[in-house]
């Protein structure tokens, strides 16, 4: 069964909440509605389930508008699992189950049937909720009351199963517990929508994500097409790590801060790096307000981890392989792109001795090198001497040494006018 929300845009009064969404859901899919909050993810679901009505396009199952479709015909398609759940009357939690056999009544007065009482054990047993089924719903706990509201939803038999935030308010025990569930009934064929707000949760365990923001679908795909640094940047403000969870195999994403530096001048410098000597250097020229690049980094290297970490540019060769020309040749490029290069105290052998070449080309070019630590370059020359001569070659030649990184972002600034 496939669902088709057609160029559908809904306002409150004269806000606009959704502006011209257009999403395939196919059978059996696990979707997740992600944004940042007010991005228009649960309206999205109140259309889909048609509690509000759109100003333009519309929500068509199987080819067939939903708002042309009766109240109970519905109700045996989706069900629905709401963020809170308050009941304010006495019932148990079986009682409550047997709501979701409402549907399915011949007439608001007719009586539970066998088939109702099957429909709602099998549901309780497979949410693991039979065992309270005799409970008051009020006493259970907030895990507990959300396998009795899947259970509710199940017990409708329904086709297509709606969540708003379903993992809101519990534990991570919980959360895992909830997710592992919907898990296995879409794999069992129920098809799942569920707005939620844990990226890590959503991408562990949806098979497509459908981002919004601002009332539009920004993206759309799997959690590695959608999930990457460059949207959530531009989606939630938030500087991120992406990286494959090892255990999981899903995308991990790590927040590293809140506010992205708003004073970049964009100001680009180079860095000759490796070993592991680069971070703090790239990461400090970041937060200065540079846009920092690096190379050539073996993609082994710590360094190398950290640049892409971070979104850089950087230029890198294979494991264990000598500088080709081919890769000289890009980092030369980023020399000539810079506005300012900075050599690092990286070791220095055979395979990247053409780094230092690199600074030499740059030098002759007129652009300023900055060389970190020049008292460690004997202990750090692994040629025979060859990197020594070049730093000392690059030094009376005019390149500026310095020691440490406030010292270099100190004499940047006076060389750069920053």
């Amino acid at each position: 069964m496939k669902v088709e929300i057609q160029g559908l845009s809904f306002s409150f009064e004269r806000k606009k909440v959704l502006k011209d969404i257009s999403l395939s859901i196919g059978g059996g899919e696990f979707l997740g509605l992600m944004g940042p909050n007010g991005s228009g993810k649960t309206t999205l679901l109140r259309c889909m389930m048609n509690y509000l009505k759109p100003e333009q396009g519309a929500v068509l199952v199987d080819a067939k508008p939903i708002h042309t479709m009766s109240d109970k015909d519905l109700a045996q398609l989706f069900a629905v699992v709401p963020q809170i759940s308050q009941i304010e009357f006495s019932f148990t939690a079986y009682e409550m189950v047997m709501m979701g056999r409402i549907p399915h009544a011949k007439s608001r007065l007719s009586s539970e049937t066998k088939a109702d009482a099957m429909a709602v054990r099998n549901a309780m047993e497979r949410t693991n909720t039979w065992q309270f089924a005799d409970r008051q719903y009020a006493s259970l706990s907030g895990g507990e009351r959300q396998r009795v509201i899947i259970a509710r939803a199940l017990a409708q038999h329904p086709t297509i199963l709606l969540l708003d935030e379903p993992t809101v308010y519990l534990d991570i025990t919980g959360q895992l517990e909830i997710m592992d569930l919907l898990r296995e009934l879409n794999r069992e064929g129920l098809t799942i929508v569920a707005v939620m707000h844990d990226i890590n949760l959503a991408s562990r365990y949806c098979g497509r994500i459908a981002l919004l923001h601002d009332g539009r679908l920004e993206s759309q795909g799997t959690p590695e097409e959608v999930f990457t640094p460059d949207n959530i940047v531009r989606i939630y403000d938030v500087d991120v790590i992406v990286r494959k969870d090892p255990l999981t195999n899903s995308v991990s994403v790590i927040p590293r801060t809140a506010t992205i530096v708003s004073a970049m001048h964009g100001t680009r410098v180079h860095v000759l790096c490796g070993g592991g000597t680069g971070g703090a250097i790239i990461i400090g020229l970041r937060d200065a307000g540079y846009a920092p690049s690096a190379g050539v980094i073996n993609v082994l290297d710590s360094d190398f981890e950290l640049s892409e970490d971070i979104h850089i540019p950087v230029v890198t060769e294979v494991p264990f392989a000598q500088i080709s020309d081919e890769t000289h040749r890009q980092n030369l490029q980023r020399v000539d792109e810079a506005a300012a290069i900075v050599v690092t105290d990286f070791p220095v052998g055979p395979g990247n001795l053409k780094n230092l070449e690199a600074a030499v080309a740059a030098l002759g070019k007129g652009k300023p090198v900055f060389i970190m630590n020049i008292e460690t370059e004997e202990k750090r020359d692994f040629v025979g001497g060859k990197a020594k001569l070049l730093i000392d070659d690059l030094i009376s030649r005019g390149a500026v040494k310095v020691n440490g990184k406030q010292d270099l972002m100190a004499k940047l600034a006076e060389r750069l006018g920053r």
